[in-house]
């Protein structure tokens, strides 16, 4: 099985330009206590990494430990803020869409640091859910991005020794590499189309 036979997503800032809904509520969270997250911030900090360790990484945060556990005690109202969001406009976009559809001779797997039940909702509202053979969601490992386990539980999944995967952070680009696949970097979600295009035309195999 070759890299170009099987590719692997992921969701937030890949599939799904939701990563500046997660910086929004994050910084709607953080204003009422007189601090402010940048974007810059929220790309250092907490991008592909699990909102606990973001929390615990933010300069403005280091000294108030109680704070963090009262932000952590929010998480329920940050999901409700991006779904409410999600549900008004989908952050799928439909070129993102049509090139899933398209991919019919390759095998596709998702593999991803949110919650099923925070995903599988946006994608089959996008009708792309059954484009993937295998997903990969937070609850479904005990370690998550940097560390390999998701990318070598759809191996397994798949049934492969490798893939190309497509990641927008560093903690993705490392989980996927180190679990063997040939990780490509998504700046932005808009990009994506373009990318696997070029990937799935000319394959860099090894």
């Amino acid at each position: 099985m070759t890299q170009a036979e099987v590719l692997v997503f992921d969701f937030d800032g890949v599939l799904a330009d939701t990563e500046p809904l997660y910086w929004k509520a994050w910084a709607t969270l953080l204003a009422p206590h007189g601090l402010s997250l940048t974007w810059e911030e929220y790309c250092r900090h907490g991008r592909g990494v699990k909102d606990v360790e973001m929390l615990k990484s933010l300069p403005q945060l280091a000294s108030q430990p109680s704070l963090v556990a009262s932000l952590q005690q929010q998480l329920t109202t940050r999901k409700e803020m991006i779904r409410n969001w999600c549900q008004q406009q989908s952050p799928i976009s439909q070129s993102t869409v049509r090139m899933l559809l398209s991919l019919h001779r390759f095998r596709l797997g998702l593999v991803t640091s949110s919650e099923r039940s925070e995903v599988e909702p946006l994608l089959r509202r996008a009708g792309i859910y059954e484009c993937f053979e295998a997903r990969v969601f937070r609850e479904d490992v005990k370690r998550h991005k940097p560390d390999p386990a998701p990318y070598l539980l759809i191996r397994k999944n798949l049934s492969v020794e490798t893939g190309t995967a497509f990641e927008d952070s560093d903690a993705g680009m490392r989980s996927a590499a180190a679990a063997g696949f040939r990780a490509v970097r998504i700046a932005h979600p808009d990009e994506l189309p373009d990318i696997v295009s070029r990937t799935i035309q000319t394959p860099k195999l090894g």
